[in-house]
Formats: structure tokens, sequence, C-alpha cells
């Protein structure tokens, strides 16, 4: 049977018409349109091979090696950088361009480099001399110009993080030092949750992977709400200082957040970015007299599109727009429900005597549930606190009613009704991604800005805290604690055992004890005590059992746990080791 067919290889009479007109026997060939679309559909995929194949043509560079010499520094050592440049292509040639070295977001080297051909692989070197702390190197190729096009304009960057120790003998300088770090004053009005609490225990991380000795700074908080000192005032943070037996204190302000945003839109493909730039300062003082012996400051910066990076301009409107509302007077929640995860953002405005507050949240039973921590609120100040609908075991609480109520250290003074509703939060934040601290905001772009920031920082305060300690030289010269600490190391006694396996010491934050300290269990003969204040007076060293650290600190007394095995005795003698 002969079948004629049309030239898309439709039989004649099987041929998809349609009638425009309705009309009997008034039908339209479409055939033409579907040659149209195959034509389209055709010039498109020769376009795209076009496309991939000039982009194969062009050259690639990216930094396939990267390594330092010493491969462990320590400050004040001279480090060797070698990267290696390779272009992945195989036949094509680069022009110039540059390789640019940095440390912390700051250039320390640019490096031309005049050509590189297809396949070739070319080592660049440069030298940095190693400051003390936490640092991230980056080499780029082809930055910052951007003078060679290439396949992929994604892949010029490798980076490597790096932890400076001190060198041993700034390190035993350093020693004797003790460091107390207040919470950072949050000038920025930025709105985030934890902020001047987040950067204090992120920059005291960072001090005691140096090797510097740090007091906890839930203890200062304690010891300063206590005592009504204002953590924002040097002569305040200075008698905090010396009530927890710090030589040094470190107080600080978060200046600025500064966020710029890009969008570029390419057909149906839409792009956003974010630039990020955290402005810190910081001063140490001398807890004895409250001298500024140093000031320092530092900036962080970062791109990208993590996290909530993509929205940071309108993540800011939100958290400003809330800091206001519960700021308006007495103490506010944000809104009246909530969706199961969303940050509860509490606020008060103090309109009383300056001093400090903290929050409990309670649950539509009574039953304490969490508490958020001391802020010290001015009078006609508005602080404020994060709430991520967790108990104090981390565990999610229920939809419900649930109430925050403000404690003045004395009773409770104020308090708030708010509800959690089921269903999903489409709207804003949850509260890990706007808590400064967490692992989630940790990721954003805001949050690796103001880690680089921290760093900076901790890297400038190092070298002043080096200055100081090599203008004192000698005990007689050095504050007057850490002389103390060198020539009178504290002593005291086991003074219970609890069944938890904590040993209780007789000595406690007004005896200068602090978190991490190190002492010493002795075995004693001949031991005398003083009949009415039962202060040791005398002993003779028989061994040393062991050692212990301490874990918690009470005004008289802290509570440490064993380091080595033994067996420790009611009354044993306890030396303080470092």
């Amino acid at each position: 049977m002969l079948v004629f067919k049309d030239d898309l290889g439709y039989p004649i009479r099987d041929r998809p018409r349609r009638n425009l007109l309705g009309g009997p026997g008034v039908c339209v060939d479409v055939s033409s349109e579907q040659m149209m679309t195959k034509r389209i559909l055709t010039c498109a995929a020769i376009l795209l091979g076009c496309l991939a194949q000039i982009a194969f043509a062009l050259p690639d560079l990216v930094i396939s090696q990267l390594d330092i010499s010493p491969a462990a520094p320590t400050a004040g050592s001279l480090v060797t950088i070698t990267a290696s440049v390779e272009n992945c292509h195989r036949s094509e040639r680069t022009g110039a361009f540059f390789v640019r070295f940095s440390i912390d977001s700051q250039e320390i080297d640019l490096v031309p480099l005049t050509s590189l051909r297809g396949g070739q692989v070319k080592e660049v070197t440069t030298t940095w001399t190693a400051s003390a702390g936490p640092h991230v190197l980056t080499v780029e190729v082809d930055g910052p110009l951007d003078r060679v096009e290439e396949s992929d304009e994604q892949n010029n960057e490798r980076s490597l993080t790096l932890e400076v120790q001190l060198d041993e003998a700034t390190r035993m300088l350093l020693s004797p030092f003790k460091l107390a770090v207040v919470r950072f004053e949050d000038v920025s009005q930025a709105g985030f949750a934890n902020v001047g609490q987040g950067v204090a225990d992120k920059l005291i991380e960072r001090l005691r992977i140096s090797g510097l000795r740090v007091v906890n700074r839930v203890e200062l908080d304690a010891l300063m709400q206590t005592h009504g000192l204002n953590p924002a005032i040097p002569a305040d943070a200075a008698i905090a200082g010396q009530l927890i037996g710090a030589d040094l204190v470190i107080l600080g302000s978060i200046l600025g957040v500064d966020v710029q945003e890009s969008s570029l839109q390419l057909a149906f493909l839409r792009v956003d970015s974010a630039s990020v730039d955290i402005h810190l300062s910081a001063q140490i003082i001398d807890a004895h007299n409250s001298q500024a012996l140093a000031a320092a400051s530092a900036d962080g910066q970062h791109e990208g599109t993590t996290g909530f990076s993509i929205n940071v301009g309108e993540l800011l409107s939100f958290l400003s727009a809330g800091t206001s509302e519960i700021c308006s007077g007495g103490l506010q929640v944000d809104r009246a429900w909530h969706n199961p995860g969303q940050s509860v953002r509490i606020g008060y405005r103090n309109e009383g005597t300056a001093g400090w507050y903290g929050v409990e949240i309670y649950s539509s039973t009574g039953a304490f549930l969490k508490w958020l921590g001391w802020q010290f609120i001015a009078m006609g100040a508005c602080d404020t606190w994060s709430w991520d609908q967790r108990n104090t075991a981390g565990i999610p609480t229920a939809p419900g009613i649930y109430t925050a109520k403000l404690w003045d250290g004395t009773s409770h003074i104020d308090s708030v009704a708010f509800q959690i509703r089921p269903g999903i939060s489409l709207s804003s934040p949850a509260a890990d991604e706007i808590t400064v601290g967490s692992a989630k905001f940790d990721t954003t772009v805001v949050g690796t800005a103001t880690n680089h920031a921290i760093d900076q920082l901790t890297s400038v305060l190092l070298f002043s805290l080096e200055g100081i300690a090599a203008q004192a030289p000698t005990a007689s010269e050095m504050p007057l604690g850490a002389a103390h600490a060198m020539e009178m190391p504290q002593e005291g006694q086991i003074a219970a055992i609890l069944p938890d396996g904590r040993i209780a010491i007789n000595l406690g934050a007004s005896s200068g004890i602090t978190t991490d300290d190190i002492f010493e269990v002795l075995a004693v003969e001949d031991l005398v005590l003083d009949p009415e204040t039962s202060e040791v007076l005398s002993y003779t060293t028989v061994s040393s059992k062991g050692e212990i650290r301490i874990i918690e600190v009470r005004e008289q007394v802290s509570y440490a746990s064993m380091i080595d095995g033994f067996t420790p005795v009611i009354g044993d003698i306890v030396r303080q080791v470092r």
C-alpha cells in the first residue's frame, strides 16, 4: 500500500489539522508551526553546543596545592607560603594575571605571572610573619583584576585555616596573667540575638586556645550582677576583675554591621549575593587601677549566598522592626503567637534604676523551662533576649501558652504571655539563624564575617598582651595579681567529695580562683592548722596524689574534677599549679 507523507513524516490522511473558523470544511494545515518549533529547538541546541565549545576552549586557572612551612608556626616565626597555580585546560595559554595572598581577608602580597600555557603548573611563594591566634590563609588566582577569561570563574580560590600558638618564651611571659573578658557592648543595633555575650565567648575560646588563662564569663556576669556593676564602665569592669582574681580585663564593642546586597538577573535565573562588614573594638585595662593599657580594633568581611545571606537586608529590617516593637515599654514579646522553631524575641525597656535583669520562661502550668541570662540595662535603655523554644535540657517545647517573667535578682517585676501555635515557620528566621555563637549562624555570611573579625581582634590583642608583659619583666613590676600568682600559689583543702565525683575545695572566687585552674592534691604529714581560722600554717609533703581541674567557682568554694586517677580524702591539701 502506497502512503504519502509530508516533510515532517506525517501520513497525509493523519496530519494534524485545526478548524480556525468553526465552519465545515474550513481547515488549516499546522505543520508549518511544528516545523518552526523544531527549527527553533535545533538552533538552540546548536547554540548551546557552540557556547559549550567556546567555554571548553577557554583556560581554567586553579590553585592545585597550598602549603606552608613550618607546618605548625609559632607567633613571630617567618612562614613561607607556597601556592601551585595550574591551567587545567590542555591547550589554551593565558595572558598576564596576578596571584593574591590574604590573611584574614587582608592582602599580604600580590604576585604577577606573565602567562601559563595549558596543563602548566607554576609555584608562587611569599612570606608572612605569623601572629598568634586563629587565621584563614586565602590564595586567589587571577585576582583582583580578573584579567583572564576562564571556562570556570568560581574555582580560583583555596584557603587554609591556621592556629598559630604562642612561642614557649611568650607563653611563659604571659602565664602569670589571668584575664577576664566582659560581654561586649552592642552599639550596632543590628538586632541579632546574644551579640555581646556571643562575641565575648568566641574571643575567650580563641585566647584559651592560644594558651592563656581566662576566667569564666558566666561567673563574671553573675558576680557583676551580685555587686550591681555595669560591664560597659571600665572602672566597674576592673572591680569585677579584682573580685574574680583577674589581672587584666578586656572589654569591647560591636560598632557596626554593614551590609551591601547585589542581584544579577539572567533570563529566568536570578543570583543574589551579600557582602557583610563587621567592626569591633576592644581595650585592655589593668584590673587593679582601671588604667587602659592598650586598645585594638578589627574588621571582618565576607561575601556569599549561604544561610539567610541572600536576604540580609530584609532580615535586618525584620530584626530592627522587631527590636523597636519590643522596646516600646515594659516587658514585651515581638508577637502574640509564634510557629514552632521561630525565635521568640523578648525586650525590656527600663524606666527605673539601672541594673541587671534576667528573663525566665514558664509553661502554662507554672513549670520553669529556661533561664535566658542576665542583661545590664541602664535607665531609659532597652535590651533583648531570644528564646529558641527549648527547655534547659535542649528539648523542643510543644505548642501552648507560655509566660516570660522578668527577674531583678530579688523578685519577678514584670511578665508577658504568648502562644506557640502548631505549624511551620515561613516568615521569620529560626532562633539559631539569628543567634551569635550558634552553629547555624556561623555558616551564614554574617556569621563568617563575625568570625573573621574576632580572629583578627584576637591576633591584635595577643600582640598587645605580649607588649604589656614585656614591660613588666619582673614580679615587682607586674600587676599585683600577677606577681601574687607567681610568688604565692593558692593553698587550701578538700572540703567535701560529692556523690557525682566532684571534689569541693575551700577556695572560691574571693580567693581569685577561676574555672580551669589546676590544683595538685598532696599527701602530707605534720599538718598544723590555725585553731581559730582553720588556715593551713605548716605541713610536710609526703607525695603528690594527682591533679584536679576547677569546673565551677562560687564565692567561698570551688568544685573540681580529677585529671588523674587517685583516691582523694577530705582534708587533703590542694596547691595551685597553674
